[in-house]
């Protein structure tokens, strides 16, 4: 069974339209940092390997950590690590919608609580 994500409940429950969410998407994306740079301020890759695994990339549709195993430059954890230090990281879809005027604060936890309670009540 799949599992609705925040922003498609909010679409849902009419909060909000797909337009904004779609905005508030692409506004998350904007901020989130690459893990490349994360990789770097975690000591993990240097600039050399970075460079390396970039310039792997142009030439094929696999992800940045995907290449950086397939080198020999991460193992799988800790691409795992950098990809979990990158999603902790990353605005929330909520807070990105607040600040967009889209929703108050107020709606914001409310609505986030009535999700994380369906969530739950789905999955029994």
């Amino acid at each position: 069974m799949k599992i609705e994500r925040f922003g498609q409940y909010l679409i849902n429950s009419g909060i909000v339209d797909e337009i904004a969410l779609f905005e508030a998407l692409n506004i998350q994306r904007k901020k989130t940092t690459p893990i490349a740079k994360v990789a770097l301020y975690e000591g993990m890759l240097t600039m050399k390997q970075v460079f390396t695994i970039l310039n792997y990339q142009t030439d094929t549709i696999k992800m940045f950590g995907e290449i950086a195993m397939d080198l020999g430059c991460l193992t799988e954890g800790d691409v795992e690590k950098l990809l979990s230090i990158q999603r902790e990281s990353r605005p929330r879809i909520g807070a990105i919608l607040v600040e967009m005027a889209k929703m108050s604060q107020t709606q914001c936890k409310d609505m986030l609580e009535k999700y994380h309670k369906n969530k739950r009540s789905s999955l029994s």
